[in-house]
This record gives C-alpha cells, structure tokens and sequence, in this order.
C-alpha cells in the first residue's frame, strides 16, 4: 500500500464509474424493522471499515456471494459446498443507484493505487486481533483513506469469500444527490431506503 500522501493524490485523480443495478445483504431477523442500517459494521468494524469511525453498509453482488460472505455457505476442507444452523435471517435485494464508485476488481487501478486484489482478500493480519489490540489492517486504512476523499460513495471489491463474486461496500453517509438505496419488496411489507444529498467535489 503505498504511504499516505501518495494515496490521497492517487485518490484525487482515479477513475469513478457509475453503478445501477441490485445488490444483496443478508441480516439477522432479529433487525428487520432498521434493515438498511450499518450500525453493526460501525461498531464492530469490517474489512474496510475500523471499529467506531465511520459506517459501512456492506452488500453483495449476488444472492451466493452474499451467503458465502456471511458464512451462510462455506467450503469445507474437501472442497464441498455446507452450510450451519443459524438464528432467522432475511436476504434482502437492494435496488441501488450509485454515480461515484472506486472499482477496484480493475487490476490496473489497483496498481495505480498501490494495493492488489491479494492484499484486498487476504485473511491476515486478522482484523479481529489488531482491532482488539487497538490497531488496523491495511483494508481498514485503505477504505480509511478512501472514506476521507470525498468524492467517492461506495467501493466495488473482489469477494473475500467467493473467488468469483463481488462486493459493493457503500458509504451511507457518503452519498451524493441522485443517489439512492431501497430495499425491493413488491409487497410493501419490507421498507426502507437511503437518499444522498450531498453535492459532488469539484
């Protein structure tokens, strides 16, 4: 990764591609009635995210990515698909419509920022142990430093989990005019959504 002056002038100038489409998060039961919320990954921190900095709502490029990445589904050690019991949970489809979006399963804009998809899905350093130690990891400073550019509201990222999905790690608070978030539930039993309304860096 490189060090922090050089990043923040990389960030200034990388690319930022538009996102419309539907993602998936998967949430315990138990928070239905506040389904969009990241209060969870705020507090106890996530792979881009330090513990009580800033808010990440992590989603997923499909319904099996979402699972693996949950451990919902996981490889077992002979190479087969299990799964394990589990409280109730919702799998949710979110209708999302992003303009500012730092894509990094591009390889090249990894380079230019100094990272690589190996250091983006890599197990170690273990967040759990630094965090507890009062320490980061260097995808939590990454996203730290992404979260500080302005210009970006939401991170497009190789799965961790599924070698061939995605992830799109937004910044809820983050979100720029004509962005937006919802929940998509036909039967209006389910709702609730996310509007930007700050306005674009120059």
């Amino acid at each position: 990764m490189f060090p922090a002056d050089r990043l923040k002038s990389a960030l200034a100038v990388a690319p930022l591609t538009p996102f419309s489409g539907h993602t998936y998060r998967i949430i315990e039961e138990l928070w239905r009635h506040d389904p969009l919320s990241a209060i969870g990954a705020f507090e106890n921190g996530g792979r881009y995210n330090p513990p009580r900095v800033f808010p990440v709502l992590y989603t997923a490029g499909s319904r099996i990515t979402a699972l693996r990445e949950t451990q919902a589904l996981f490889d077992t050690a002979d190479g087969k698909l299990a799964d394990a019991p589990r409280n109730p949970e919702l799998l949710l489809t979110l209708e999302v419509t992003l303009h500012a979006v730092l894509d990094l399963t591009q390889p090249d804009l990894c380079t230019q920022l100094g990272t690589s998809r190996e250091e983006l899905v890599s197990a170690t350093p273990s967040r759990f142990i630094l965090n507890a130690r009062g320490k980061t990891t260097p995808t939590q400073d990454l996203g730290a430093a992404f979260y500080a550019i302005e210009r970006i509201s939401a991170l497009k990222v190789p799965s961790a989990a599924h070698p061939n999905g995605y992830c799109l790690d937004i910044f809820p608070d983050r979100l720029f005019t004509g962005e937006h978030i919802r929940i998509r539930d036909e039967h209006h039993r389910l709702r609730d959504d996310i509007q930007g309304h700050k306005q674009p860096v120059s």
